[in-house]
């Protein structure tokens, strides 16, 4: 390089240096009032709405982080939240750092504000007036190095969740505080906020009170810095009436329950939120312990949990309400097998994750054989898996595999049912009687509905129930056998052996038909057909038994048995309820005009089939 070429550029360096040191010292003195338009416009863009400025002065003619006077702010509402001004303050101090605007970067820091009101709106549709731009999501304030407010009113108007709060907020050297009333629907409630003064970058302690006449909920923690609510970390204690009552307030799409009482330990890290140490009880229902993260970083919200229950009552996961509409379906519906669990998955379609959950204790006001549930509850795109699902019983166990599909934006799930019952009784499951014998079975159904017993109403597959050997009143035995005679004049205390009992069901849109179903006893055989109606449970079927020894008063026609699978209602054929009839079964006993005696059914054989 050339003496002349080196001169050059040493001559341009300085002179870039010195434009930029120029740049700089005018930054440090610029009268930045003179920008007061461009800010209004600026911020109007932001804000979708109209903003006014009174004044923006300078305090100091020299600084690289100078000191605004705003006077006069004024952002009025959005159009759809009506007239009025959502942020409207008499002073706001602002420091502005200028090198940040040599690379673009517009970072306006408020110290102060004072004599102001803040008006928050959220719509029923969900539109925010201080969130206009929806796509992104909000994740809370930031740190603040300092802040000192006077004279500030918030009023917040929530016509989603029903609710409104209007609190005065004031932060000096004493610390900060926010305090004031509002409502949840139509409980009255008080707010109270502490925390230590806004400054420096320093853990910041806090404590929050929300009290009402049915809710109380109570939170004590701190943020990484003041106010930065991304990063957070607190001990909660909540109650309520009823879990829709809390919902008000924290907002994670839960469900009407009996009064709740939790407490537990929650965090906060950007987009991830961390629930640990959670117990407490809802009814006479008791949560032992919960943790959880729930992600929201992403589109789908991600969660990851073990919950678990020493005790457990379902009727404690509704409310009053609730309660009184299900009583009205069951006085409607009468006595049913297939709970009516709703299944839709419409409002979880934006979530995934795994969630396990153990129940120690199984606690009902009705005679259930079940007694605790181990199951682990996977969500992804719209589809839950419930695998393992394991529900113990007084005796024997009841699990295998649910699938609830609604992915595509299905309108109705479907159900899918993989389940076996293994080392069960009759006794068992029937909540006692006087019938003893094992029992196993197994279910594949698969059906489509908002509730699973409208997805088993509408189901195709198989069901299959195999029992025995066991014991059996020898006079149910007889009468199974449509024989009479001994059946009237059995000993009640006699006891007859149940060789099998075997159920084959073959289901088709909601219709079982039987192939077959069949007992077998030491004194009898009895083979039923027909259908039956799951999406009503109620029977079609009709009964032909014969016993295995001569008879003298036996029918010989087909018994139809109507009503559910609760309240079967057997119709003897009336010809053998008068005395003509009687006289006729003694007849043709006498004229050996009968059918065949019964033998003994190859049970292993129709059980191996029952079950394949």
């Amino acid at each position: 390089m050339t003496p002349r070429a080196r001169t050059l550029i040493t001559r341009i360096a300085i002179g870039i240096g010195a434009t930029l040191l120029v740049l700089i010292l005018l930054l440090a003195m610029m009268p930045w009032g003179m920008f007061k338009g461009r800010a209004e416009r600026a911020l109007a863009e932001r804000f979708d709405a109209p903003v006014t400025i009174g004044s923006i002065e300078r305090t100091g003619w020299f600084s690289f982080n100078p000191m605004l006077d705003v006077r006069d702010l004024r952002i009025a509402q959005p159009r759809w939240a009506g007239d009025g001004a959502m942020v409207q303050v008499d002073h706001v101090a602002v420091r502005l750092p200028v090198l940040p605007i040599l690379i673009g970067r517009v970072r306006p820091e408020p110290l102060a504000a004072t004599n102001g009101r803040l008006v928050l709106i959220r719509a029923k549709d969900g539109r925010k007036n201080w969130d206009r731009r929806p796509e992104r999501r909000s994740g809370g304030g930031g740190g603040l190095d300092s802040l000192m407010v006077r004279n500030l009113t918030l009023d917040y108007r929530d016509a989603l969740k029903d609710r409104r709060a209007v609190l005065r907020v004031d932060s000096d050297d004493r610390g900060f505080r926010a305090s004031g009333r509002g409502r949840l629907a139509d409980e009255p409630i008080e707010i109270a906020i502490r925390g230590a003064p806004i400054a420096g970058s320093a853990r910041w302690p806090f404590g929050a009170a929300l009290i009402g006449t049915r809710t109380r909920i109570v939170a004590q923690g701190s943020t990484a810095s003041p106010l930065d609510t991304r990063d957070m970390a607190f001990d909660l204690r909540a109650r309520g009436n009823d879990l829709l009552d809390i919902d008000r307030v924290i907002e994670a799409g839960l469900f009407g329950t009996q009064p709740v009482a939790v407490a537990g330990r929650v965090s906060r890290k950007n987009d991830v939120w961390r629930i640990e140490r959670l117990s407490g009880t809802i009814g006479r229902s008791r949560l032992s312990s919960a943790v959880a993260t729930v992600d929201k970083g992403t589109e789908r919200t991600k969660i990851d949990g073990t919950l678990r229950l020493a005790v457990l009552d379902f009727e404690d996961l509704a409310n009053d309400r609730g309660r009184a509409i299900a009583a009205a379906k069951r006085a409607e519906a009468g006595p049913r097998i297939v709970p009516a669990t709703r299944i839709d998955l419409s409002n979880l379609d934006d979530v995934d994750g795994v969630l396990k959950v153990k129940v120690d204790r199984l606690v009902s006001r009705y005679e259930e054989p079940f007694r605790k549930i181990s199951a682990t509850l996977t969500l992804d795109q719209a589809r839950l898996t419930v695998d393992p699902f394991e529900v113990g019983m007084v005796r024997g166990v009841l699990g295998g595999r649910v699938v609830v599909d609604q992915r595509g934006g299905a309108a109705e799930p479907t159900l899918n049912l993989d389940l076996t019952l293994d080392g069960t009784t009759i006794g068992t499951l029937a909540g006692g009687g006087e019938i003893d014998a094992t029992l196993r079975g197994m279910a594949k159904l698969t059906g489509t509905g908002e509730t699973v017993r409208q997805a088993v109403g509408r189901s195709t597959g198989q069901v299959a129930l195999v029992s025995g050997p066991g014991r059996i009143p020898s006079k149910l035995a007889s009468f199974l056998g449509l024989d009479v005679g001994r059946g009237v004049f059995a000993d009640e205390d006699a006891v007859a052996s149940l060789r099998c009992l075997i159920v084959r069901m073959d289901v088709k849109d909601g219709t079982a038909q039987m192939n077959p179903l069949l007992v077998d006893t030491s004194r009898s055989q009895s083979r039923f057909s027909g259908t039956i109606d799951l999406a009503t449970e109620s029977l079609a079927l009709s009964m032909m038994g014969s016993p295995k020894k001569d008879s003298i008063l036996r029918l010989t026609k087909p018994v139809p048995i109507r009503g559910t699978i609760k309240g079967p209602e057997p119709r003897v054929p009336g010809e053998k309820t008068n005395v003509g009839g009687v006289l006729k079964m003694i007849g043709d006993a006498i004229a050996g005009d009968r059918p065949p005696l019964a033998t003994d059914a190859d049970c292993k054989g129709l059980a191996a089939r029952a079950m394949g």
